[in-house]
Protein backbone atom coordinates (compact mmCIF):
# COMPACT_ATOMS: atom_id res chain seq x y z
CA UNK A 1 0.00 0.00 0.00
CA UNK A 2 3.00 2.20 0.38
CA UNK A 3 2.15 3.04 -3.56
CA UNK A 4 -0.77 3.90 -3.03
CA UNK A 5 -1.80 7.13 -5.18
CA UNK A 6 -2.78 10.14 -3.49
CA UNK A 7 -5.45 12.47 -5.20
CA UNK A 8 -4.58 15.06 -3.17
CA UNK A 9 -1.31 15.50 -2.91
CA UNK A 10 -1.21 15.24 -6.82
CA UNK A 11 -3.60 18.12 -7.58
CA UNK A 12 -1.19 19.84 -5.14
CA UNK A 13 1.65 19.23 -7.18
CA UNK A 14 0.25 20.02 -10.10
CA UNK A 15 -0.88 23.37 -9.01
CA UNK A 16 1.90 24.49 -7.36
CA UNK A 17 3.38 23.62 -11.20
CA UNK A 18 1.13 25.34 -12.52
CA UNK A 19 1.48 28.35 -10.57
CA UNK A 20 5.26 28.54 -10.78
CA UNK A 21 5.05 28.49 -14.66
CA UNK A 22 2.16 30.93 -14.91
CA UNK A 23 4.21 33.54 -12.75
CA UNK A 24 7.22 32.82 -15.03
CA UNK A 25 5.55 33.69 -17.81
CA UNK A 26 4.28 36.87 -16.73
CA UNK A 27 7.38 38.26 -15.37
CA UNK A 28 9.15 36.94 -18.47
CA UNK A 29 6.26 38.66 -20.91
CA UNK A 30 6.24 41.72 -18.70
CA UNK A 31 9.84 41.98 -18.72
CA UNK A 32 10.30 41.89 -22.40
CA UNK A 33 7.24 43.56 -23.62
CA UNK A 34 9.02 46.89 -20.95
CA UNK A 35 12.40 46.47 -22.74
CA UNK A 36 10.70 47.00 -26.42
CA UNK A 37 8.88 50.08 -24.93
CA UNK A 38 12.32 51.54 -23.97
CA UNK A 39 13.64 50.34 -26.60
CA UNK A 40 10.82 52.08 -28.92
CA UNK A 41 11.14 55.19 -26.75
CA UNK A 42 14.86 55.43 -27.62
CA UNK A 43 13.72 55.41 -31.49
CA UNK A 44 11.30 58.36 -30.51
CA UNK A 45 13.94 60.53 -29.19
CA UNK A 46 16.44 59.45 -32.53
CA UNK A 47 13.39 60.16 -34.86
CA UNK A 48 13.71 63.52 -33.43
CA UNK A 49 17.00 63.78 -33.50
CA UNK A 50 17.52 63.13 -36.89
CA UNK A 51 14.97 65.11 -37.81
CA UNK A 52 16.07 68.13 -36.46
CA UNK A 53 19.68 67.95 -36.74
CA UNK A 54 19.21 67.45 -40.78
CA UNK A 55 16.97 70.24 -40.96
CA UNK A 56 20.42 72.31 -39.06
CA UNK A 57 22.84 71.25 -41.64
CA UNK A 58 20.52 72.08 -44.48
CA UNK A 59 19.80 75.60 -43.06
CA UNK A 60 23.52 76.29 -42.41
CA UNK A 61 24.38 75.74 -46.13
CA UNK A 62 22.12 77.00 -48.42
CA UNK A 63 21.35 75.14 -51.79
CA UNK A 64 20.24 71.49 -52.42
CA UNK A 65 22.36 68.08 -52.14
CA UNK A 66 24.75 67.46 -55.21
CA UNK A 67 27.78 65.49 -55.95
CA UNK A 68 30.96 67.03 -57.84
CA UNK A 69 33.97 65.21 -59.14
CA UNK A 70 32.78 61.85 -56.66
CA UNK A 71 32.61 64.33 -53.40
CA UNK A 72 29.65 65.22 -51.91
CA UNK A 73 28.16 68.93 -51.87
CA UNK A 74 25.32 70.38 -49.49
CA UNK A 75 25.15 73.64 -52.03
CA UNK A 76 28.13 74.90 -52.61
CA UNK A 77 29.82 73.60 -49.49
CA UNK A 78 31.65 70.27 -49.28
CA UNK A 79 30.16 67.88 -46.74
CA UNK A 80 32.99 64.96 -47.66
CA UNK A 81 35.66 65.12 -45.10
CA UNK A 82 33.84 68.17 -43.33
CA UNK A 83 33.81 66.87 -39.74
CA UNK A 84 32.49 70.28 -38.65
CA UNK A 85 28.98 69.41 -38.05
CA UNK A 86 28.70 65.98 -36.81
CA UNK A 87 31.27 67.12 -34.35
CA UNK A 88 29.02 69.76 -32.93
CA UNK A 89 25.98 67.71 -33.11
CA UNK A 90 28.33 64.92 -31.11
CA UNK A 91 29.23 67.60 -28.39
CA UNK A 92 25.76 69.06 -28.28
CA UNK A 93 23.16 66.15 -27.69
CA UNK A 94 25.97 63.32 -28.05
CA UNK A 95 24.46 61.55 -30.74
CA UNK A 96 26.95 60.27 -33.28
CA UNK A 97 26.14 61.72 -36.61
CA UNK A 98 27.58 59.69 -40.00
CA UNK A 99 26.92 61.04 -43.63
CA UNK A 100 27.06 58.71 -46.96
CA UNK A 101 27.45 59.22 -50.79
CA UNK A 102 25.42 56.04 -51.94
CA UNK A 103 26.51 53.67 -49.71
CA UNK A 104 30.30 54.48 -48.30
CA UNK A 105 30.72 56.78 -45.21
CA UNK A 106 31.98 60.31 -46.33
CA UNK A 107 32.38 62.03 -43.14
CA UNK A 108 31.27 60.69 -39.02
CA UNK A 109 31.83 61.67 -35.56
CA UNK A 110 32.39 57.81 -35.00
CA UNK A 111 35.83 56.54 -34.08
CA UNK A 112 37.19 53.29 -34.49
CA UNK A 113 39.10 51.35 -31.79
CA UNK A 114 42.31 53.37 -32.92
CA UNK A 115 40.87 56.79 -32.90
CA UNK A 116 40.63 57.30 -36.75
CA UNK A 117 37.03 58.40 -38.62
CA UNK A 118 35.34 55.39 -39.86
CA UNK A 119 35.16 57.18 -43.31
CA UNK A 120 35.29 55.13 -46.68
CA UNK A 121 33.55 52.37 -44.99
CA UNK A 122 30.46 50.87 -46.42
CA UNK A 123 26.80 50.20 -45.14
CA UNK A 124 25.34 47.03 -44.47
CA UNK A 125 23.55 45.64 -47.42
CA UNK A 126 20.37 45.47 -45.91
CA UNK A 127 20.68 49.11 -44.97
CA UNK A 128 21.75 50.03 -48.33
CA UNK A 129 19.09 47.98 -49.86
CA UNK A 130 16.14 49.16 -47.51
CA UNK A 131 17.32 53.43 -47.67
CA UNK A 132 18.74 53.61 -51.28
CA UNK A 133 17.06 51.25 -53.44
CA UNK A 134 13.21 51.97 -51.37
CA UNK A 135 13.50 54.93 -49.97
CA UNK A 136 12.35 54.04 -46.64
CA UNK A 137 13.80 54.99 -43.58
CA UNK A 138 15.84 52.34 -42.02
CA UNK A 139 16.25 51.78 -37.88
CA UNK A 140 18.32 49.33 -35.88
CA UNK A 141 20.09 48.26 -32.66
CA UNK A 142 23.87 48.19 -34.79
CA UNK A 143 26.99 47.37 -32.32
CA UNK A 144 29.70 50.44 -32.23
CA UNK A 145 32.87 50.15 -31.28
CA UNK A 146 32.19 47.33 -29.26
CA UNK A 147 28.93 48.81 -27.60
CA UNK A 148 24.67 48.67 -28.82
CA UNK A 149 23.52 51.72 -30.21
CA UNK A 150 20.21 52.37 -31.72
CA UNK A 151 20.75 53.99 -35.08
CA UNK A 152 18.40 55.34 -37.98
CA UNK A 153 19.53 55.78 -41.65
CA UNK A 154 17.29 58.11 -43.96
CA UNK A 155 17.76 59.03 -47.72
CA UNK A 156 19.65 61.91 -48.70
CA UNK A 157 17.96 63.23 -52.13
CA UNK A 158 18.90 66.17 -54.72
CA UNK A 159 17.21 68.65 -56.31
CA UNK A 160 15.97 66.15 -58.96
CA UNK A 161 14.52 63.84 -55.87
CA UNK A 162 17.25 61.01 -56.67
CA UNK A 163 19.00 59.42 -53.26
CA UNK A 164 22.33 60.39 -53.44
CA UNK A 165 23.01 59.50 -50.02
CA UNK A 166 22.34 58.99 -46.51
CA UNK A 167 21.90 60.29 -43.30
CA UNK A 168 22.67 58.49 -40.17
CA UNK A 169 22.73 59.23 -36.09
CA UNK A 170 23.03 56.04 -33.51
CA UNK A 171 22.66 57.13 -29.54
CA UNK A 172 23.90 54.38 -27.22
CA UNK A 173 21.35 51.98 -25.90
CA UNK A 174 22.65 51.30 -22.77
CA UNK A 175 20.36 52.57 -20.03
CA UNK A 176 22.17 55.36 -17.90
CA UNK A 177 21.98 57.37 -14.41
CA UNK A 178 17.89 57.11 -13.50
CA UNK A 179 16.63 55.06 -15.64
CA UNK A 180 19.05 52.16 -15.06
CA UNK A 181 17.78 52.85 -11.52
CA UNK A 182 14.25 52.16 -12.66
CA UNK A 183 14.79 49.37 -14.63
CA UNK A 184 16.67 47.79 -12.13
CA UNK A 185 14.01 48.30 -9.77
CA UNK A 186 11.24 47.45 -11.98
CA UNK A 187 12.72 43.66 -12.41
CA UNK A 188 13.46 42.97 -9.03
CA UNK A 189 9.99 44.61 -7.71
CA UNK A 190 8.78 42.31 -10.89
CA UNK A 191 10.98 39.38 -9.14
CA UNK A 192 9.65 39.85 -5.51
CA UNK A 193 5.35 40.70 -6.39
CA UNK A 194 6.29 37.12 -8.55
CA UNK A 195 7.15 35.18 -6.14
CA UNK A 196 5.10 36.83 -3.17
CA UNK A 197 1.92 35.97 -5.81
CA UNK A 198 3.09 32.21 -5.88
CA UNK A 199 3.67 31.34 -2.60
CA UNK A 200 0.37 33.06 -1.36
CA UNK A 201 -1.47 31.05 -4.13
CA UNK A 202 0.07 27.50 -2.92
CA UNK A 203 -0.64 28.98 0.72
CA UNK A 204 -4.37 29.66 -0.39
CA UNK A 205 -4.51 25.95 -2.23
CA UNK A 206 -3.28 24.32 1.02
CA UNK A 207 -5.73 25.36 3.26
CA UNK A 208 -8.58 24.59 0.81
CA UNK A 209 -6.70 21.22 0.18
CA UNK A 210 -6.32 20.91 3.77
CA UNK A 211 -10.16 21.84 5.00
CA UNK A 212 -12.07 20.32 1.76
CA UNK A 213 -10.17 17.67 0.10
CA UNK A 214 -8.46 15.67 2.82
CA UNK A 215 -11.54 13.02 3.09
CA UNK A 216 -11.15 11.92 -0.28
CA UNK A 217 -10.68 8.39 -0.44
CA UNK A 218 -8.23 7.98 -3.34
CA UNK A 219 -8.90 3.92 -3.50
CA UNK A 220 -12.16 4.68 -4.56
CA UNK A 221 -12.90 7.93 -6.16
CA UNK A 222 -12.96 8.99 -9.99
CA UNK A 223 -14.33 11.49 -12.26
CA UNK A 224 -15.96 9.13 -13.87
CA UNK A 225 -17.99 7.29 -11.65
CA UNK A 226 -21.87 8.36 -11.43
CA UNK A 227 -22.14 7.82 -7.37
CA UNK A 228 -22.53 10.78 -4.99
CA UNK A 229 -18.84 9.98 -4.14
CA UNK A 230 -17.51 10.98 -7.23
CA UNK A 231 -19.96 13.55 -7.91
CA UNK A 232 -18.74 15.16 -4.43
CA UNK A 233 -14.92 14.96 -5.50
CA UNK A 234 -15.47 16.42 -8.57
CA UNK A 235 -17.33 19.83 -7.22
CA UNK A 236 -14.31 20.03 -5.10
CA UNK A 237 -11.68 19.48 -7.63
CA UNK A 238 -13.89 22.15 -9.80
CA UNK A 239 -13.84 24.33 -6.88
CA UNK A 240 -9.82 24.13 -6.93
CA UNK A 241 -9.77 24.60 -10.27
CA UNK A 242 -11.44 28.11 -9.91
CA UNK A 243 -9.29 28.85 -7.00
CA UNK A 244 -6.24 28.04 -9.05
CA UNK A 245 -7.42 30.29 -11.73
CA UNK A 246 -8.85 32.89 -8.81
CA UNK A 247 -4.82 32.89 -7.91
CA UNK A 248 -3.83 33.64 -11.52
CA UNK A 249 -5.80 36.59 -11.87
CA UNK A 250 -4.29 38.22 -8.77
CA UNK A 251 -0.85 37.01 -10.04
CA UNK A 252 -1.27 39.11 -13.19
CA UNK A 253 -3.50 41.77 -11.73
CA UNK A 254 -0.61 42.63 -9.12
CA UNK A 255 2.47 42.19 -11.51
CA UNK A 256 0.85 44.03 -14.49
CA UNK A 257 -0.53 46.46 -11.87
CA UNK A 258 2.68 47.36 -10.17
CA UNK A 259 4.78 47.77 -13.44
CA UNK A 260 2.74 49.17 -15.79
CA UNK A 261 0.92 51.21 -13.21
CA UNK A 262 4.33 52.50 -11.64
CA UNK A 263 7.51 51.74 -13.54
CA UNK A 264 6.52 51.57 -16.93
CA UNK A 265 4.43 54.88 -16.42
CA UNK A 266 7.36 56.60 -14.72
CA UNK A 267 9.52 55.31 -17.47
CA UNK A 268 7.07 56.92 -20.24
CA UNK A 269 6.59 60.49 -18.40
CA UNK A 270 10.41 60.70 -18.40
CA UNK A 271 10.85 59.55 -22.21
CA UNK A 272 8.36 61.99 -22.63
CA UNK A 273 10.03 65.03 -21.34
CA UNK A 274 13.43 63.98 -22.16
CA UNK A 275 11.91 63.79 -26.21
CA UNK A 276 10.67 67.46 -25.36
CA UNK A 277 13.90 68.85 -23.80
CA UNK A 278 15.46 66.93 -27.19
CA UNK A 279 13.10 68.94 -29.46
CA UNK A 280 13.08 72.23 -27.85
CA UNK A 281 17.25 72.25 -27.79
CA UNK A 282 17.45 71.01 -31.30
CA UNK A 283 14.26 73.51 -32.26
CA UNK A 284 16.45 76.32 -30.56
CA UNK A 285 19.74 75.38 -32.38
CA UNK A 286 17.71 75.23 -35.49
CA UNK A 287 16.10 78.88 -34.88
CA UNK A 288 19.18 80.30 -34.70
CA UNK A 289 20.58 78.88 -37.69
CA UNK A 290 17.57 80.41 -39.93
CA UNK A 291 17.34 83.28 -38.22
CA UNK A 292 20.48 86.08 -36.75
CA UNK A 293 19.63 88.21 -34.18
CA UNK A 294 18.30 88.74 -30.46
CA UNK A 295 15.13 88.02 -30.02
CA UNK A 296 13.84 91.32 -29.36
CA UNK A 297 9.58 92.23 -28.54
CA UNK A 298 8.74 95.63 -30.67
CA UNK A 299 5.78 96.98 -32.20
CA UNK A 300 3.68 94.34 -30.67
CA UNK A 301 4.87 91.68 -32.20
CA UNK A 302 8.40 89.50 -32.01
CA UNK A 303 11.78 89.06 -34.04
CA UNK A 304 14.78 86.99 -34.36
CA UNK A 305 16.91 89.38 -35.32
CA UNK A 306 15.41 91.93 -38.37
CA UNK A 307 12.67 88.70 -38.98
CA UNK A 308 8.85 89.48 -37.82
CA UNK A 309 8.12 86.18 -36.80
CA UNK A 310 3.98 86.82 -36.32
CA UNK A 311 2.61 84.72 -38.70
CA UNK A 312 5.43 83.29 -40.13
CA UNK A 313 5.02 79.35 -40.21
CA UNK A 314 8.84 78.20 -42.08
CA UNK A 315 10.55 77.47 -38.74
CA UNK A 316 7.32 75.61 -36.68
CA UNK A 317 6.35 73.90 -40.15
CA UNK A 318 9.46 72.62 -40.31
CA UNK A 319 8.52 70.18 -37.62
CA UNK A 320 6.76 67.38 -39.13
CA UNK A 321 4.19 65.10 -38.66
CA UNK A 322 7.08 62.23 -38.92
CA UNK A 323 7.98 62.97 -34.99
CA UNK A 324 4.13 63.33 -33.79
CA UNK A 325 5.23 66.89 -32.49
CA UNK A 326 4.33 70.64 -32.69
CA UNK A 327 5.60 74.14 -32.10
CA UNK A 328 4.51 77.40 -30.81
CA UNK A 329 6.37 80.67 -30.36
CA UNK A 330 4.83 83.11 -27.68
CA UNK A 331 5.32 86.71 -27.70
CA UNK A 332 4.75 86.96 -23.84
CA UNK A 333 1.45 85.02 -23.42
CA UNK A 334 0.28 85.37 -26.44
CA UNK A 335 0.82 82.63 -29.65
CA UNK A 336 2.88 84.46 -32.68
CA UNK A 337 3.58 81.52 -34.65
CA UNK A 338 2.45 77.69 -34.41
CA UNK A 339 2.35 74.84 -36.97
CA UNK A 340 -1.04 73.20 -35.09
CA UNK A 341 -3.79 73.10 -37.25
CA UNK A 342 -7.43 73.46 -36.29
CA UNK A 343 -10.34 71.44 -37.22
CA UNK A 344 -11.41 74.24 -40.02
CA UNK A 345 -7.75 74.67 -41.28
CA UNK A 346 -6.49 77.88 -39.39
CA UNK A 347 -3.98 78.12 -36.55
CA UNK A 348 -4.78 79.54 -33.49
CA UNK A 349 -2.91 82.89 -33.10
CA UNK A 350 -3.55 85.34 -30.77
CA UNK A 351 -4.38 82.44 -28.41
CA UNK A 352 -3.36 82.80 -24.84
CA UNK A 353 -1.42 80.82 -22.47
CA UNK A 354 -2.56 79.26 -19.25
CA UNK A 355 -2.52 81.22 -15.95
CA UNK A 356 -0.01 78.48 -14.67
CA UNK A 357 2.11 78.82 -17.66
CA UNK A 358 2.81 82.31 -16.83
CA UNK A 359 3.38 82.18 -13.17
CA UNK A 360 5.71 79.27 -13.73
CA UNK A 361 7.52 80.27 -17.22
CA UNK A 362 6.97 84.18 -17.65
CA UNK A 363 7.11 85.55 -14.35
CA UNK A 364 8.98 82.27 -12.92
CA UNK A 365 11.93 82.13 -15.59
CA UNK A 366 11.68 78.76 -15.51
CA UNK A 367 10.75 75.52 -17.87
CA UNK A 368 7.90 74.18 -17.25
CA UNK A 369 5.57 71.01 -18.66
CA UNK A 370 1.70 70.89 -18.81
CA UNK A 371 -1.50 69.41 -20.70
CA UNK A 372 -2.49 71.79 -22.95
CA UNK A 373 -5.91 71.48 -24.53
CA UNK A 374 -6.18 72.84 -27.89
CA UNK A 375 -9.06 72.56 -30.25
CA UNK A 376 -10.32 69.41 -28.52
CA UNK A 377 -7.03 67.92 -28.48
CA UNK A 378 -4.79 67.58 -25.47
CA UNK A 379 -1.24 68.19 -26.01
CA UNK A 380 1.46 67.57 -23.32
CA UNK A 381 3.86 70.28 -23.70
CA UNK A 382 7.13 72.41 -23.18
CA UNK A 383 7.44 75.62 -22.11
CA UNK A 384 10.64 77.21 -22.49
CA UNK A 385 11.36 81.54 -21.56
CA UNK A 386 12.91 83.00 -24.80
CA UNK A 387 15.47 86.22 -23.49
CA UNK A 388 16.24 89.21 -25.46
CA UNK A 389 20.04 90.49 -25.02
CA UNK A 390 19.73 91.69 -21.95
CA UNK A 391 18.39 88.69 -20.13
CA UNK A 392 14.65 89.68 -19.90
CA UNK A 393 11.94 87.31 -20.66
CA UNK A 394 10.02 88.82 -23.54
CA UNK A 395 8.45 85.22 -24.65
CA UNK A 396 7.99 81.35 -24.79
CA UNK A 397 9.18 78.69 -26.89
CA UNK A 398 6.53 75.53 -26.57
CA UNK A 399 7.24 72.00 -27.79
CA UNK A 400 4.91 69.23 -27.42
CA UNK A 401 3.21 65.95 -28.28
CA UNK A 402 -0.09 64.80 -28.49
CA UNK A 403 -1.33 63.17 -25.75
CA UNK A 404 -2.64 59.58 -26.95
CA UNK A 405 0.38 60.01 -29.01
CA UNK A 406 2.55 59.98 -26.11
CA UNK A 407 0.24 56.94 -24.15
CA UNK A 408 -0.06 55.04 -27.26
CA UNK A 409 3.45 52.75 -25.91
CA UNK A 410 1.33 52.00 -22.31
CA UNK A 411 -1.88 51.32 -23.92
CA UNK A 412 -0.23 48.84 -26.43
CA UNK A 413 2.12 47.18 -23.43
CA UNK A 414 -0.62 47.02 -21.15
CA UNK A 415 -3.24 45.56 -23.81
CA UNK A 416 -0.45 42.71 -25.24
CA UNK A 417 0.66 41.94 -21.54
CA UNK A 418 -3.15 41.04 -20.87
CA UNK A 419 -3.68 39.05 -23.82
CA UNK A 420 -0.71 36.93 -22.81
CA UNK A 421 -1.88 36.19 -19.64
CA UNK A 422 -5.15 35.77 -20.48
CA UNK A 423 -3.89 32.86 -22.92
CA UNK A 424 -1.82 31.97 -19.93
CA UNK A 425 -4.62 31.75 -17.52
CA UNK A 426 -7.06 29.31 -19.76
CA UNK A 427 -4.13 27.48 -20.90
CA UNK A 428 -2.94 26.77 -17.38
CA UNK A 429 -6.97 25.96 -16.38
CA UNK A 430 -7.48 23.59 -19.13
CA UNK A 431 -3.98 21.74 -18.45
CA UNK A 432 -5.43 21.53 -14.64
CA UNK A 433 -8.53 20.17 -15.52
CA UNK A 434 -7.42 17.57 -17.96
CA UNK A 435 -4.64 16.58 -15.72
CA UNK A 436 -7.14 16.20 -12.74
CA UNK A 437 -9.53 14.22 -14.59
CA UNK A 438 -6.42 12.30 -16.00
CA UNK A 439 -5.35 11.60 -12.26
CA UNK A 440 -8.92 10.33 -11.63
CA UNK A 441 -9.32 7.86 -14.04
CA UNK A 442 -5.65 6.58 -12.82
CA UNK A 443 -6.80 5.99 -9.62
CA UNK A 444 -10.09 4.56 -10.61
CA UNK A 445 -7.98 2.08 -12.52
CA UNK A 446 -5.45 1.36 -9.36
CA UNK A 447 -8.32 0.41 -7.63
CA UNK A 448 -9.36 -2.17 -10.22
CA UNK A 449 -6.19 -4.18 -10.67
CA UNK A 450 -5.76 -3.59 -7.08
CA UNK A 451 -9.29 -5.64 -5.99
CA UNK A 452 -8.54 -7.73 -9.01
CA UNK A 453 -5.21 -8.86 -7.43
CA UNK A 454 -6.57 -9.17 -3.91
CA UNK A 455 -9.38 -11.48 -5.17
Amino acid sequence: MKNKPRLRKKLMRVSIAIIILFTATVFFVTDNRVNNLIEDNMFAKLDSVSVFALDIIESRYEGNWNVKDGRLFLGEKPISYNYEIVDEIKRNIDTFATIYLKDEIVTSSILDNEGERIVGMKAPGDVAKRVLENGSVYRNVESIAGQKYVVRYMPIKDSGDEIIGMWSVAMPKAYVGEQAKQIFTMRISIVVVSILCGILGCIILLLYSKKYLSDIDTLKVSFIESDSGGDKTQKKVLMMSLLLTFTFFLIWFVIQGFTVGNVVSKLENDNIENILTVNSELGYMLIDEIYEGDWIAKYNSLYKGEKNLYGDFDITDRITSDINSFLTIFMWDTIVSTNILKSDGTRPLGAKASNKVIENVLKGGNEYISETSIDGKKYITKYVPIKNSEGKIVGMWANGIEKKVAVSHITGIRKRITQISLLAIIIAFITFLRLSIKMASDIRNFDVRLQTNIN
